[in-house]
């Protein structure tokens, strides 16, 4: 895990008004001046490779993954790359099922992804990432590649800390 931190004032884009985010749980969250802004990235290593680099998951059918879960309350911004390299011809009739549940719906959002592509995705406040095989009969499995960054605000206590 890569970490990066900012002094929410010492950035120029986010000068200003405090952003205020409001969740379904009926309470507003307010990211203020003195926050941090933090980054954590979810990736793989290689040698010689450097950016998004996915890691990768062998997922069985007929079962849905958690790939990610946020337990924080903290407001963030998530982006992600989930993908499945096709091992064959036979591959291109499946279908990955992406379910993405976030702070401003109670129904998660609902992807497919041919088991072929590789699909990004930029949301507002992700708490979890979940795949499943569509279509695949139960005694196979795949692996699918997934990377995830996600920069989310900090609170900091009234004596700085």
């Amino acid at each position: 895990m890569i970490r990066k931190y900012w002094r929410k004032s010492d950035l120029t884009d986010l000068q200003g008004a405090s952003t205020i985010v409001y969740s379904t749980k009926s309470r507003m969250r307010d990211c203020q001046t003195k926050d941090f802004v933090e980054t954590h990235k979810f990736q793989g290593v290689g040698e010689n490779e450097t950016g998004n680099i996915p890691l990768s998951f062998i997922i069985n059918a007929a079962e849905e993954y958690i790939l990610f879960e946020d337990f924080t309350e903290n407001h963030n911004k998530t982006y992600f790359l989930i993908g499945s390299p096709t091992l064959g011809v036979e591959d291109l009739a499946y279908s990955l099922r992406v379910r993405v549940t976030t702070d401003s719906s109670e129904t998660p959002l609902e992807y497919t992804i041919p088991l072929s592509q590789t699909r990004a995705f930029q949301l507002e406040n992700v708490r979890r990432v979940t795949v499943q095989l569509n279509d695949l009969p139960i005694s196979l499995q795949r692996r699918i590649s997934f990377y995830l960054e996600q920069t989310f605000c900090i609170s900091c206590s009234e004596t700085g800390h």
